[in-house]
Formats: C-alpha cells, sequence, structure tokens
C-alpha cells in the first residue's frame, strides 16, 4: 500500500536536487544553505509521510475498482481492514502536519507548513473526488510531482542571500526539471488510466480513455510525447552550448531514446499488461531524467 519504491524516488529526488543543485551553486558564491541538513531531511520525511498518506487513502477510496484493476495487489478487505487503512492514513497526515510545524516555528516562517498542508490536503482531494474527473485528477498529480521540486527551492529560499545571477540560475533548473517531471507524470497517469479502464468504469469514473476512447487517448499520449521530445531536445542543445557533453549524452541515452521506445511501443499496446509495462517505462525514464542534475557535474 506504500508504494516504497516510489516513496524511496521521492527522497532520492529530493536528495539529488540539494546535493546536485543547491549546495553547489551556494558553494559558489561561498554562502551557506538555507536549510540545514536536518530542517531539510525533515522536509524530505514531511513529504514521503504525504504521498504515503495518499497512497492509503487512495486504495481507501478505489477498493472497488482495485477488485478489477489490481486483485493481486489489493490490500485493504484482504489484509487489513478499511477502517485500518484509513486510520494509517490520518496518522500518516498528522505526522507530517507535526513535522511541518516544527518546520515553520525552526525557520521563522509560514511557508513550509503551508507548501506541505496544501499538498496533503490536493493528495486527499485527489484520492475522494478528483481521481474520478475527466483529466483533472491526471493534472493533479503531474502537478504534486512538479510541486515536489518547487517545493524544495520554495523553502530553501526563506531568508535567503543568494546572489541574483546565482538564484536565478537554480530557478531555470528548478522549472526546467519541473516541467519535465509534469509531463513525464501526465503521460504516466493517463497510461495508468489505459491501464485501469475496466475497474474505473465500475466506479463512475471520467478518465479519458473511458470519456473519448481509447483510439483518441493514444493520440493524446503522441502529441504529449512530441512535446516533451521536443523540449529534451532543445534541453541536450543548451546542455551543449553550456559545454555539459557527458550531460547531453546521459540525456539522450537515458531520456530521449527510451521516449522514442515509448512511443514505438504505445503504437503496438492493446492489453493491460502492455499499458503496464508503458508506466513502467516511463517511471525509469523520470528516474533517468533527475540523474541528468549529477550527470551535470562531469
Amino acid at each position: 500500500m506504500l508504494r516504497l519504491p516510489n516513496l524511496l524516488i521521492i527522497a532520492f529526488t529530493l536528495l539529488l536536487i540539494r546535493h546536485f543543485l543547491f549546495i553547489p551553486v551556494y558553494d559558489s558564491a561561498g554562502i551557506l544553505p538555507v536549510t540545514t541538513a536536518l530542517q531539510y531531511r525533515l522536509m524530505i520525511v514531511a513529504t514521503m509521510l504525504i504521498a504515503a498518506a495518499g497512497y492509503i487513502s487512495n486504495d481507501y477510496f478505489d477498493v472497488i475498482a482495485d477488485r478489477v484493476n489490481k486483485p493481486r495487489r489489493q490490500y485493504i478487505g484482504t489484509r487489513i481492514s478499511a477502517a485500518s487503512a484509513l486510520a494509517y492514513a490520518f496518522i500518516l497526515s498528522t505526522a507530517s502536519v507535526a513535522i511541518a510545524a516544527w518546520l515553520s516555528v525552526n525557520m521563522k516562517s509560514l511557508i513550509p507548513l503551508l507548501i506541505l498542508a496544501t499538498a496533503l490536503a490536493v493528495a486527499w482531494w485527489y484520492a475522494a473526488r478528483l481521481k474520478k474527473s475527466f483529466l483533472w485528477g491526471n493534472i493533479a498529480v503531474s502537478c504534486m510531482s512538479a510541486g515536489t521540486i518547487v517545493m524544495a527551492w520554495l523553502i530553501e529560499q526563506i531568508g535567503s542571500n543568494l546572489p541574483a545571477q546565482e538564484s536565478k540560475s537554480i530557478s531555470l533548473i528548478v522549472i526546467a526539471v519541473s516541467v519535465f517531471a509534469f509531463l513525464l507524470s501526465l503521460l504516466r497517469e493517463i497510461v495508468k488510466d489505459l491501464e485501469d479502464i475496466e475497474g474505473d468504469k465500475m466506479i463512475g469514473c471520467h478518465s479519458l480513455p473511458i470519456t473519448i476512447g481509447i483510439s483518441s487517448t493514444r493520440k493524446t499520449l503522441y502529441v504529449l510525447s512530441a512535446v516533451t521530445t521536443a523540449l529534451l531536445i532543445y534541453t541536450q542543445a543548451q546542455l551543449l552550448h553550456n559545454s555539459r557533453v557527458f550531460a547531453a549524452a546521459w540525456l539522450l541515452m537515458a531520456v530521449v531514446v527510451p521516449m522514442i521506445y515509448f512511443v514505438v511501443l504505445l503504437g503496438k499496446s492493446q492489453s493491460k499488461k502492455d499499458f503496464h509495462k508503458l508506466s513502467t517505462l516511463l517511471k525509469w525514464i523520470m528516474l533517468g531524467g533527475m540523474l541528468t542534475l549529477p550527470a551535470g557535474h562531469f
């Protein structure tokens, strides 16, 4: 239920952002990061707790659909009662808010509490209502994926005395990574809707495949893939322009080529198993994209 690999990816992403973006830029400016190691780690823990609470609450509201969508991976009603699952989700949510409140007090700013509490509210709103809506659920999840990276930078900026040029450099990279995370997450969420179409019909979902059909949804994925690939190629050009040859090569092999492979597989995919493979491939592409940050240091 907790999707441990996903939680570890969240932690890994935030650590990459800190150690291969924030700290190097701060070091070049000769100043210390705003957040201490403890504060940053607690922010990561709070984010993971919010995600875990979101996963459990999502399973709680999807019990009927999951009997069809993932019968072998359904825990609520088989290994754990619905009431216990909901209690765990509330406990995790409360713990995340407590950590966010501590961060706000410790950093003398309401920003950590406001950002993390908003993320928690969106996670519950998605599970209870947005998931069944047309596209809004997909957009909400994609915004949360992109927002995790933006959140780290917003919290890091509290009381920052980083020079304007260095701050602008970090902001541009954060925006680029966030756009990448948004587009890849949106692609993956739509693919997952294709995978779960049968179960989603049972609970009255208005997902893209159910509303406009599988064929039109496939065309939508082609367009999103083309936009994503075009932006990745533009990013490669920028990396080469700034003499980041290794990073450009990594982006090509770890992200652009797999994206092309994704498009090829998409045209052949018909079954639930096929769409699950596409979803897994997109997760690996997202991870490959994040690893461009350390690649940029070679």
